[in-house]
């Protein structure tokens, strides 16, 4: 019978739904699925996709064509289903076939409407006073569990790992089994810790506001770690609050101001002696369809606004109700570090902060890291590829 064709990237493409018919029309090729669906293909998105060594690198995966090796009045000449339940292609110039794996197809097929696979849980105190929690030791040496830990930060946007042993080194490495370290102004890591001179409000002992780091960057950091390795100290509790929440809860309950957060442009900059970092951007960003894709907040790093004076009035009015919610204990999860505790966040949708601790009174040691977002997608995406291939091969 044959086997089906490769297809032209890494992922498994699982076979849900057969081809039933296929036929050349113009500049397209448009097919028909078990479940009585149909779809169309342009010429240049199956030519340019083909799976074969002289379209896509057989290694790599990657292109080996340009759009101009492409005629412009490119068509196919005839579309067919062979023994495998593959799509074939005859092209019209070169005498060129293709064959189309029927689960790459059906994931890539347009039916009217993109399907968003949107896993994000939205929360309040209510619904989640602590994060997500899973034991370290076994995420470490369990590829399975590794995984919820990793779709826990993607889904809540925060996550923890408990009793981890405490020794020197654990936090880059599990970072670096995510993805590369992302260094900041304040190094490839660093200590939360009290500095005779502090070049943030982050290396006191003082109450901290609910905020993201590094606002003051075009690109926010996207994922921060804190790893305890001592708190013996009186305060010095981590809040959390999902931002993504209040932006809905702002978009639903006060449209005025969230129409300013997400519309009007703030500037933010770091207040350091030895490094000036400017970014701008709105507080609340959002995509082409209004979903929310990350916020821009931090009190003492926002610059004065440089604006018309209704512009002023307006803007200054959604930042207090912003903070109004991002203060209200009803958003917040408010809980202790304790010595083994490995925190993930999304830096650009959970705002941190914490309460003010004694630092006379015992110690404290906190290690930070920061990563990117892609990074954290990335590993769930090829951990998910092995177990997918895995199953394939016991089935097999």
């Amino acid at each position: 019978m044959g086997t089906l064709p490769t297809t032209p990237d890494f992922d498994v493409w699982p076979v849900s739904h057969r081809l039933t018919g296929a036929h050349a029309v113009g500049a397209a090729v448009q097919v028909a699925w078990d479940d009585g669906k149909t779809c169309a293909f342009h010429a240049f998105f199956l030519r340019e996709n083909s799976p074969d060594d002289a379209t896509i690198h057989p290694i790599s995966r990657e292109a080996v064509i340009s759009p101009l090796e492409l005629p412009e009045n490119l068509t196919a000449q005839a579309a067919d289903i062979d023994g495998t339940g593959a799509l074939t292609v005859t092209w019209s110039h070169g005498g060129h076939v293709s064959r189309f794996h029927p689960g790459w197809l059906r994931a890539h097929g347009w039916f009217g409407d993109i399907e968003r696979d949107d896993t994000r849980v939205l929360w309040t105190a209510a619904t989640q006073p602590t994060p997500p929690t899973f034991d370290g030791p076994v995420a470490l040496a369990d590829e399975a569990a590794f995984l919820a830990w990793l779709e826990a930060v993607r889904d809540y946007g925060v996550a923890r790992l408990q009793n981890l042993p405490l020794k020197d080194g654990l936090l880059e490495s599990v970072v670096e089994r995510i993805g590369p370290v992302r260094e900041s102004n304040f190094g490839r890591s660093y200590t939360l810790e009290i500095k005779d001179i502090p070049d943030s409000n982050a290396f006191t002992s003082d109450a901290l506001p609910q905020h993201i780091d590094m606002p003051t960057r075009e690109c926010p950091h996207g994922l921060q770690f804190l790893y305890c390795r001592a708190n013996t100290t009186t305060g010095g509790e981590g809040i959390y609050t999902d931002a993504y929440r209040i932006a809905e809860d702002l978009r639903r309950d006060e449209p005025g101001p969230f129409a300013s957060l997400t519309g009007d442009v703030w500037t933010f900059n770091n207040r350091s002696g030895t490094s000036d970092y400017r970014a701008s951007g709105p507080i609340i960003e959002t995509d082409q369809n209004q979903r929310i894709t990350g916020v821009r907040y931090t009190t003492w790093l926002r610059a004065p606004l440089r604006a018309p004076l209704e512009v002023q009035a307006r803007a200054y009015h959604a930042v207090r109700a912003f903070a109004a919610r991002a203060q209200d204990p009803a958003y917040q999860m408010v809980f202790a570090y304790r010595p083994g505790d490995l925190l993930a966040f999304d830096n650009r949708r959970v705002l941190h902060g914490r309460r003010g601790y004694d630092a006379a009174g015992g110690t404290r040691f906190i290690e930070g890291i920061y990563a990117d977002r892609d990074d954290l997608h990335s590993a769930i995406g090829t951990l998910k590829r092995n177990q997918s291939r895995r199953k394939q091969a016991h089935v097999a």
